[in-house]
């Protein structure tokens, strides 16, 4: 009976030891596999100090390329002050290039857009699913446009790739800096089709659009920045004519502004108003004291006709 006793306890104890053994070594594998798994997802290609440096001297050149239509007494757009916007900072490890010294100061800036060696594309012609805007509690700093998985994305304008790799929330991302200091984002990609440092051209692939990070099905996630401060895309560009709404862009604290259920005024006095997400035709008339009926009219609308975000219509 004794010994039969001991037989038990000391199989029971064996089977504790092989027990914790087993969970030991699953803890382990999990780790190893999470650990492959980030070094995956976060792995960016560094240069070193020498490519850096070679890299940093033909950033300039490839984005300033000679203008042969430019007369002497145009305006130098690629004056010193511009270069050092397009120069510092260009950090290739990180998606936030600006890491050494403040972002934006304020002081006001005017930068060209396009001109005649630099065009402006679409990244994507899709329809806006979510505005540049709060959401709740927290800022949402891009807006969201639709797509299916592996459409094509474009840089919007000639530029450099500044960063290309995964990153936390984003999924794979492309961010790419342009000849005046501007940077755009294009997140959430299943494909990057460019890596950091490679030149590349209004319209010119750069990746293929999917779900990757914190994403609830394909979208592109599309921002714009200044020394790292995002403003709505809306601003410079419309997205229902596929086409840049000025060339030029003031750069003050304003444009940093929360974009709101704006109302803007046509150049013969008419009045419009950018759709919002929660807006209805309803809502709209009551804010600007007219009839539904009015705004269908103007608008050549239907009661059934969805309302897109983003698109402006006629109020008067």
């Amino acid at each position: 009976m004794i010994k039969t006793q001991r037989i038990i306890r000391t199989l029971g104890r064996v089977f504790l030891i092989m027990l914790l053994i087993f969970a030991v070594t699953q803890v382990e594998a999990r780790g190893k596999k999470k650990s492959r798994k980030r070094s995956k997802q976060k792995a960016t290609v560094v240069p070193t100090k020498q490519e850096d440096s070679l890299n940093r001297m033909a950033l300039m050149v490839l984005l300033h390329p000679p203008d042969s239509t430019q007369q002497s007494g145009d305006e130098d757009w690629d004056s010193e002050a511009i270069d050092s916007l397009v120069n510092d900072n260009f950090a290739t490890g990180h998606i936030f290039g600006y890491l050494k010294q403040p972002a934006f100061s304020g002081d006001s800036i005017l930068l060209c857009l396009v001109d005649s060696t630099r065009s402006f594309a679409m990244p994507n012609l899709g329809k806006i699913i979510s505005p540049f805007g709060s959401r709740g509690r927290r800022m949402h700093k891009g807006l969201d446009i639709k797509l299916n998985k592996g459409d094509e994305v474009f840089s919007a304008f000639d530029g450099v790739v500044r960063f290309a790799s995964y990153g936390r929330g984003f999924g794979n991302i492309v961010v790419i800096r342009h000849f005046n200091g501007l940077e755009t984002y294009y997140a959430h990609l299943s494909q990057i089709k460019v890596k950091a440092y490679q030149p590349v051209k209004a319209g010119e692939l750069i990746g293929l659009g999917g779900s990757t990070g914190r994403a609830r099905g394909p979208h592109l996630h599309f921002e714009i920045r200044f020394q790292d401060k995002p403003f709505d895309p809306t601003k410079i560009i419309d997205f229902d004519s596929a086409s840049l709404k000025t060339p030029q862009l003031w750069v003050s604290r304003e444009l940093f502004g929360k974009s709101k259920n704006l109302s803007t005024t046509g150049a013969n006095g008419e009045k419009y108003h950018i759709i919002r997400k929660g807006d209805t035709l309803g809502k709209i008339a009551k804010k600007y004291g007219v009839s539904i009926k009015q705004i269908q009219r103007l608008n050549r609308l239907k009661s059934s006709t969805v309302l897109r975000v983003g698109k402006r219509i006629k109020i008067r």
